[in-house]
C-alpha cells in the first residue's frame, strides 16, 4: 500500500477503533473526571468525595442538631504516556505492508488496549484477597456482598470481574444465570459470562485466573487522555470516542531513511472509593 494514503488520522481512528472493539475494564469504572485534565504529564487534579452526615429525630426542646460538612479528598495526577512505536521502511512500504490495517493500525490498538487493562488490573489486584472455595464459590461471593451492603455501597452499578479459573468454576454451578448479550463492543459482549445476584460477571484475560472482584463502578476512576500536537510536528493527529482517545505522529528518521510512526495516550486508573466499593476474592 503506498504510503501517500497512510495519513496520521486514518491510523489514529483505525487503532482506536480496534482498542474500543477490545476493551473490557476500562467500559465498567467511573471516567467522569476526564474532562479536568488538559493533556499534559504532571497535570493534576483534586477529587472531592461525599461528606458523610447522620439523621436524627428532631426534639423540640433542643432544636435541631448541627454538622459540619466535612469532605475528604484525592488526587489524579497524569504520568507518562503509553507509547507504541513503528518504523518502516521504504521497501516494507513498497512491498510487504499489503495489509496495513491489520499489519499495523490493529497491532497498535491491541498494545494500547492490553496495557490500559493491564493497568486497572494491577490497581484491583493491590487490595487484600479473601478466599474463595472452589467448590463454594457462591458463599464468597454472597459474603462480598454483604460487605458492600454494609458500607452502603449502592446496588446501582455493581458488577463482577473473573479471571479464567473463577470464570470455569462459576460456569459450571447450577445458580449461574446466563446473561443476554446485547449492547457494547464485541468484545465488551463476550466478556459479559453471566449473571450472579443481579450483577453482571466478565471475564478479563488480564485478571489473575484465580482471581474475582465484587465491585461497584465508583471504586475506581478511570483516566485517559489524548496529548496534544507538539508545535514542531508537521503529521499529526488526534483523536477521540467514546472516552477513549489516541494520539498519532508522523516523523522521519533521515540517518536510517525510515519513516516513524508513533502513536500514544496518557491512561491512568485511580481509586475512587476504593475498597469499601470493592472487594477481591482469590480461589
Amino acid at each position: 500500500m503506498p504510503n501517500t494514503f497512510i495519513t496520521p488520522d486514518i491510523v489514529a481512528k483505525a487503532s482506536l477503533g480496534f482498542w474500543q472493539n477490545m476493551a473490557v475494564l476500562p467500559n465498567l469504572f467511573n471516567r467522569q473526571y476526564e474532562s479536568e485534565f488538559s493533556g499534559y504529564v504532571g497535570d493534576t487534579i483534586t477529587i472531592r468525595k461525599q461528606a458523610s452526615l447522620t439523621a436524627s429525630r428532631f426534639s423540640p426542646a433542643t432544636g435541631i442538631v448541627l454538622q459540619d460538612v466535612i469532605e475528604s479528598s484525592m488526587t489524579v495526577t497524569i504520568g507518562q504516556p503509553f507509547d507504541v512505536s513503528v518504523q518502516i521502511d521504504q521497501r516494507q512500504w513498497d512491498f510487504e505492508l499489503s495489509e496495513f490495517a491489520y499489519e499495523v493500525m490493529e497491532p497498535m490498538g491491541r498494545a494500547l488496549s492490553r496495557e490500559s487493562e493491564k493497568t486497572i488490573a494491577a490497581k484491583l489486584a493491590a487490595a487484600t484477597a479473601s478466599p474463595m472455595d472452589p467448590l463454594k464459590p457462591l458463599e464468597a461471593i454472597i459474603n462480598a456482598r454483604k460487605e458492600l451492603n454494609k458500607a452502603e455501597v449502592p446496588l446501582d452499578n455493581r458488577f463482577m470481574v473473573v479471571g479464567a479459573g473463577v470464570a470455569a468454576t462459576l460456569i459450571g454451578s447450577p445458580q449461574f444465570l446466563q446473561a443476554q448479550q446485547a449492547g457494547g463492543t464485541d468484545a465488551f459482549r463476550e466478556a459479559t459470562i453471566g449473571r450472579l445476584f443481579g450483577m453482571p460477571v466478565y471475564e478479563s484475560v488480564v485478571i489473575d485466573e484465580a482471581d474475582s472482584y465484587v465491585c461497584h463502578k465508583d471504586c475506581l476512576t478511570i483516566v485517559s487522555i489524548v496529548p496534544v500536537i507538539p508545535r514542531g510536528i508537521v503529521d499529526g493527529a488526534a483523536t477521540s470516542y467514546d472516552g477513549l482517545g489516541i494520539r498519532v505522529l508522523f516523523s522521519y528518521d533521515q540517518l536510517k531513511k525510515k519513516d516513524i510512526i508513533s502513536a500514544d495516550v496518557y491512561f491512568e486508573a485511580a481509586t475512587l472509593r476504593g475498597t469499601p466499593a470493592f472487594r477481591r476474592l482469590t480461589m
